[in-house]
């Protein structure tokens, strides 16, 4: 461990250029559920696509539900020691692009500016307009909800208010891609972190990485599929090893 952790401390040190995926895992430690793990938000409510959200009422009312009875404490969570070492990365004109599949917005509060994220799943801290394409805060129709409503409409054209995020049966945005893809070419070292490497496409982007000979990290709690492309695995806390390296 000691070993693999100065090797990668080098590895920084001597890159200018570095695209760093993140998962789920970064965000645990700052008390986020894991949406995978047993026990997880995933577990606790049933998956409600995009189709179903457009057609259904019933089903939008209980989206609703979920997204009121979990996003107040992801608004509430803080940025831990990792979130805050890639921030000081980027400080450091070391961080070529941060693509999240998070939707919880900690990489923004850890320092990261905006431009330099890739939100590939989207975001819950705004809500969109499914017709108007209107953004707006997510505490504002939280609060239409806690004050009854439960199928919230947009103010402005009356379409369909939804969390700015990438539903099931949802295309991630192509333009987010084609950016994700092309960093994680033009990179120089390419880090994993906090993600299980099982969801595509995020997950792809080690290859891209790895088939354009640049140096590929992982560091998450369990194996990957992609763990015999990496130069360095690590199975530690985020905000324990990055501080220690960045």
């Amino acid at each position: 461990m000691n070993e693999s952790i100065e090797e990668l401390r080098k590895l920084i040190s001597q890159s200018d250029k570095i695209t760093i995926l993140t998962g789920a895992g970064i965000s645990t430690e700052s008390g986020i559920s894991d949406f995978r793990s047993p026990g997880g938000i995933w577990s606790q409510y049933r998956t409600v696509t995009i189709q179903e959200f457009l057609s259904s009422a019933e089903k939008r009312k209980y989206y609703w539900k979920y997204k009121a009875d979990t996003i107040p404490s992801m608004l509430n969570a803080k940025p831990n020691a990792a979130h805050m070492a890639i921030g000081r990365l980027e400080r450091k004109n070391k961080l070529l692009m941060l693509l999240t599949q998070n939707i919880d917005g900690l990489h923004e509060e850890g320092g990261v500016s905006g431009e330099k994220i890739v939100d590939l799943h989207g975001t819950n801290r705004e809500a969109i307009c499914l017709s108007c394409k209107r953004i707006i805060a997510i505490e504002e129709v939280l609060k239409r909800i806690g004050n009854g409503e439960e199928d919230p409409r947009c103010t402005d054209c009356g379409g369909l208010l939804k969390p700015n995020t990438v539903s099931f049966g949802q295309n991630l945005n192509p333009i987010h891609l084609e950016i994700a893809h092309r960093v994680s070419k033009e990179c120089d070292l390419f880090m994993a972190l906090g993600t299980s490497l099982h969801v595509q496409p995020a997950c792809s982007f080690v290859e891209v990485a790895y088939s354009s000979g640049k140096t590929v990290v992982i560091i998450n709690r369990d194996p990957t599929p992609y763990d015999s492309l990496a130069r360095i695995c690590i199975s530690s806390s985020l905000a324990e090893i990055l501080p220690a390296v960045i």
